[in-house]
């Protein structure tokens, strides 16, 4: 669920105002999901080491939805090895001060709070309501939480926006300090806005020498990058990249793009991932994608999380145990 439908987006996510009737029936789906699996988890002898919440922008529930939500992942899973949480809080539009108490409270190592762009003009542009000065002013609030790893996603390419606009962004975003910085070209696909209105974005020479300021700069600030990756149609064909200082590199991401540990995914749309490190075997558990349909087939959807428990037995068998 997000506030507004971005014009680049193409994942599936339902804007509150036109489905917030979706919202506590999906919660109460999501958190038997999470029980369920969570027995599983147990009976497997999994230790978990990295939570990740993402979205859409899970930062649209209220503070006691979030509380509810992670107070159902602590009581169904054992997080004595867990050593880094993120919640993507994208939106500054959507943090207050009682959900940023309600995530530190419930756990919160790591969170995003993703600009895409520090210009007002470009904003408007994608379907985003809030501002540049928003985001500034939910970074601060985020500090005074104590959140000290935070994320920013900037986007190159973005619909109106320019080589100087994206330069102000990143710098703007550098005025901050933040301990992580993705820098994601922008990707045109079937079924966002983009495609639908036909807007008008910057080439892929643009969008190369954004890039070619940016890489750089962060080298310059003390960044280095960690991870990386392709999507297909991005404007000149460049790569999504993750950027860290010191040792604050995100496991999940490394994990969920390397493919060297198992995802177990809860909500619609999610993928659970299991490997098989001895023999490079992955086996994927798909949950429906559409909220309404997965609130529907919630049932079949717990069920088919038996899967874990087969891909162990034969791995057991293959590696001999």
């Amino acid at each position: 669920f997000c506030p507004s439908r971005c014009s680049y987006c193409s994942f599936v996510s339902q804007s509150v105002e036109k489905a917030f009737k979706l919202v506590e029936p999906y919660m109460l789906a999501l958190k038997k999901e999470i029980s369920e699996t969570g027995k599983i988890i147990k009976d497997m002898g999994y230790k978990v080491k990295s939570v990740y919440i993402g979205g859409g922008t899970p930062t649209t529930l209220s503070a006691e939805m979030l509380t509810d939500l992670m107070s159902a992942i602590s009581a169904s899973i054992c997080m004595d090895s867990c050593i880094e949480y993120t919640i993507e809080a994208g939106r500054p539009d959507t943090l207050a001060e009682d959900k940023l108490r309600a995530m530190k409270d419930g756990g919160a190592t790591r969170i995003s709070i993703n600009p895409q762009s520090m210009s007002d003009s470009v904003l408007r542009a994608i379907g985003r309501s809030h501002k540049g000065s928003d985001v500034i002013e939910s970074f601060v609030l985020a500090r005074c939480y104590g959140f000290d790893i935070i994320n920013m996603d900037l986007i190159a390419g973005l619909p109106s926006d320019t080589e100087v606009g994206f330069k102000n962004s990143l710098n703007q975003v550098l005025e901050l300090n933040p301990e992580n910085i993705t820098i994601h070209t922008l990707s045109i696909k079937r079924g966002s806005k983009l495609i639908e209105n036909g807007q008008g974005i910057p080439g892929g020479q643009i969008v190369g020498n954004m890039l070619d300021y940016a890489f750089p700069l962060l080298r310059d600030s003390g960044f280095l990058p960690y991870y990386l990756y392709r999507q297909k149609f991005t404007a000149g064909g460049y790569e999504n990249t993750g950027w860290c200082r010191g040792k604050t590199e995100s496991l999940y991401n490394i994990c969920i793009m390397e493919e060297l540990q198992n995802i177990i995914s809860f909500g619609a749309g999610g993928v659970t991932k299991m490997v098989d490190p001895s023999s490079g075997r992955i086996e994927r558990i798909f949950n429906k994608k559409y909220p309404l349909e997965y609130i529907n087939d919630i049932d079949n959807i717990i069920n088919s999380k038996n899967k874990i428990v087969e891909f162990e037995q034969l791995k057991n068998i293959n590696s001999g145990i």
